[in-house]
């Protein structure tokens, strides 16, 4: 055995044995694509065309990673929307955890939601975000908005005071469209985290992290409006504007639907490892 071919199996044994000592399953590690441009999170899959996509089949969902050395983007599509439960009602949360272990300690919740004007200005506030004037005088406080909105949730997250114009590009975002009998939703995750990135994950480029999805379930809420609606049905609104946290559609009613046997929607969580890629 040459030189070359020995430190390349001794690099292989190596990051197995890596893997396996913090808990990451090394047969079953996702890799992330190095993305050279920041993708557009709208919703559509152009910008993925190509990319190898991984099955969660339990849920009949495909997804895949990409990441540069800012972000990490999450494709992430729901292939038969009965295993979507009440998803717009509880909207989605993303855990994550370097020690390969199924802790929820840090996360960030995404949720699409119905809210006033002012409630609007108040989120975009305490995101960080500069309006325009133009901007400020097209929310009028007393309409209602769809909004993507993010936030970190997890049990040993801090609350995040916002010092500072955070970049649009910094915060957390994602983006909900429909696709044929599916719907595709696209994330944004920070990864960097400092004091113009308050919200990022902390994580570097190359790095194994353990990511965990759940939505679905019941809220407290939820159990009201059942209540009083035994048969209300819940729809998504999918029009929307690139880079925008506002839909600019109607619609979008955030129900729960019960399944035809009269079940109460389900909560459908999975996990997975993946590996960021580097910067070649």
């Amino acid at each position: 055995m040459n030189k070359k071919k020995y430190n390349k199996l001794v690099s292989v044994v190596f990051l197995l044995s890596v893997l396996t000592l913090t808990g990451f399953s090394a047969e079953n590690v996702v890799q992330s694509k190095w993305t050279t441009q920041p993708l557009t999170v709208d919703g559509l899959d152009d910008e993925w065309k190509g990319d190898e996509m991984a099955s969660e089949k339990k849920v009949q969902v495909d997804f895949a990673f990409r990441n540069d050395a800012q972000n990490m983007y999450v494709l992430f599509i729901f292939k038969d929307p009965k295993f979507m439960s009440s998803i717009n009602a509880t909207g989605i949360t993303l855990y994550y955890n370097t020690e390969g272990k199924k802790k929820k300690d840090h996360a960030f919740h995404f949720i699409k939601k119905k809210v006033t004007g002012e409630e609007l200005l108040a989120y975009l506030e305490k995101r960080g975000e500069v309006l325009t004037e133009q901007q400020m005088q097209s929310i009028i406080p007393t309409n209602t908005y769809s909004v993507y909105m993010t936030e970190r949730t997890g049990k040993k997250d801090k609350k995040i005071s916002i010092t500072e114009p955070i970049p649009a590009d910094l915060n957390p975002g994602f983006k909900i469209k429909k696709k044929g009998d599916g719907f595709i939703y696209e994330f944004r995750v920070p990864l960097i985290k400092s004091e113009i990135s308050p919200r990022g994950m902390g994580i570097e480029p190359g790095q194994s992290l353990k990511i965990g999805f759940e939505w679905g379930g019941m809220t407290e809420a939820l159990m009201k409006q059942l209540r009083a609606q035994p048969s209300g049905r819940g729809d998504v609104s999918t029009e929307s504007r690139p880079g925008s946290v506002i839909d600019s559609s109607r619609g979008g009613a955030t129900g729960a639907p019960r399944s035809a046997s009269g079940k109460m929607p389900k909560k459908h969580a999975f996990w997975i490892d993946i590996k960021l890629a580097q910067d070649q």
